[in-house]
């Protein structure tokens, strides 16, 4: 009888080691199929730019030189994240797949210097420290979703607010300050770039068309 007993006692016990270690294959099996995702790497966010303008623009009289330096931009703009928001929401958005090729200050300057080069030469710094001087400050530069026409409509717009400073010997000559709104043809990042970049174009040529009216900056040439 002991020795029957000794018999069950390890047979017992032969199984519930086998039971202990087909759990905790089942465990690891499960650890590994759960780490099988982690080298999983996302595809990296598509590069969204507002390029050059390939539009007819304004045709404006020639200007003298002036400088165009870098544009200050709003906290939430100096990155590289597409900005969105719902209207009248204070809580703004960033595309996680979608980017933009520069902060979208650094666009805008550029923007603005390719314009501004058709009326005169531009420089970024003012060496002789007499040259006339355009401060801008971008302020606003996202896709803005809002109720459509019908009940249950969504329709978005690139949505733009720059403030431009001419000054010239640490004086302040004037200010311009406006905000564009250019519907977007599609509810998505690129849509809203598309229209940003619209928006850019109009930006820019409303501040060649401001410049020109400038009595300061008229070219007298002999």
């Amino acid at each position: 009888m002991r020795n029957d007993g000794s018999e069950t006692a390890r047979e017992s016990i032969w199984r519930g080691v086998r039971r202990a270690g087909m759990g905790m294959g089942l465990a690891l099996a499960g650890v590994m199929a759960g780490c099988s995702g982690l080298g999983d790497v996302p595809p990296p966010p598509q590069v969204l730019d507002i390029s050059t303008s390939g539009e007819l623009r304004t045709s404006l009289p020639p200007r003298v030189p002036l400088v165009v330096s870098s544009v200050e931009a709003a906290p939430l703009l100096r990155g590289d994240g597409v900005i969105w928001r719902e209207e009248g929401s204070l809580a703004p958005n960033a595309y996680a797949s979608y980017q933009w090729a520069s902060p979208p200050g650094e666009l805008f300057a550029q923007r603005l210097r390719d314009r501004l080069s058709l009326e005169g030469p531009v420089v970024l710094t003012n060496v002789s420290g007499t040259l006339p001087e355009v401060r801008v400050y971008l302020d606003r530069f996202e896709q803005v979703f809002k109720p459509g026409a019908m009940p249950g409509q969504v329709q978005s717009t690139g949505e733009i607010a720059v403030r431009v400073v001419l000054t010239q010997n640490g004086q302040v000559i004037d200010q311009l300050r406006f905000a564009m709104s250019v519907p977007a043809e599609t509810n998505d990042a690129p849509g809203g770039a598309y229209a940003l970049r619209q928006g850019v174009d109009a930006a820019t040529d409303a501040v060649a068309q401001w410049l020109a009216r400038q009595p300061q900056l008229r070219h007298h040439g002999g």
